[in-house]
């Protein structure tokens, strides 16, 4: 409970204190470096507060300028948090639409050039993507978790399609990203914080620029393959 408790309030004072910064100094340079590190101190906070140990596996692979699309599984609102930490890169989620309707929070969002998604509407949708791709082409990478929802089990569904489409369309390398052990710090529908360790895997980039259109299937289906080849399913299961 004291971990909660912590967690909570420094979710709170440091939401009020980032977003503040990053909508002022986002409003000069959404992608400047220092709305990089604002972002940085407020997801390192929280990580901190909440107990959470991460071993990132990868990062040499990554070339920091150069933009990718990280594409990966999704159990925790602490996947954002520790995929954010481990990147050393300027990267930006697609966040849904209601998220940015929260006060202070939500204009954070906007300042800093977070991707607003409209999924109840096919051609804002599609608007959406458009953005990514300009925001990727100004060299902003973009993270996207396909399974559209987080997991109760462990289990990783089916994904959708979009970032996949998105990719071919900009010829925009994917690199593959599994996360273990988050689901088990802030499990789906509860609000009680465990610490323990998450583990995050970067595995080698995969280039799309050759492909069409019609291979997005097969590429959605080597990525998943590939995320959940290195899906470490026993890892903090001890909780």
């Amino acid at each position: 409970m004291f971990r909660t408790i912590l967690t909570v309030i420094t979710v709170v004072i440091m939401t009020l204190i980032c977003s503040s910064l990053a909508t002022i100094f986002g409003l000069f340079g959404p992608y400047s470096i220092i709305v990089y590190y604002i972002a940085k101190i407020w997801t390192n906070s929280i990580l901190f507060a909440a107990g959470v140990k991460l071993h990132v596996e990868g990062l040499e692979k990554i070339d920091p300028n150069k933009s990718y699309i990280f594409i990966g599984n999704h159990q925790s609102h602490f996947d954002v948090l520790s995929v954010f930490s481990a990147l050393p890169l300027t990267v930006r989620f697609m966040a849904k639409k209601e998220l940015f309707k929260i006060p202070v929070f939500g204009w954070s969002l906007y300042a800093s050039g977070t991707i607003r998604i409209d999924r109840s509407n096919r051609e804002r949708a599609i608007k959406s993507m458009n953005n990514a791709l300009d925001r990727i082409k100004r060299g902003v990478s973009v993270v996207v978790f396909p399974e559209g929802t987080r997991s109760e089990d462990g289990k990783i569904r089916e994904f959708k399609k979009g970032g996949f489409v998105l990719a071919i369309k900009g010829g925009i390398p994917i690199v593959p990203v599994s996360i273990s052990g988050s689901r088990f710090i802030l499990p789906k529908n509860t609000v009680r914080i465990n610490p323990g360790d998450i583990k995050i895997i970067f595995t080698d980039p995969i280039q799309t620029d050759q492909l069409g259109y019609q291979e997005r299937e097969k590429l959605s289906s080597e990525v998943r393959r590939i995320i959940v080849e290195n899906y470490d399913e026993h890892f903090n299961e001890d909780k």
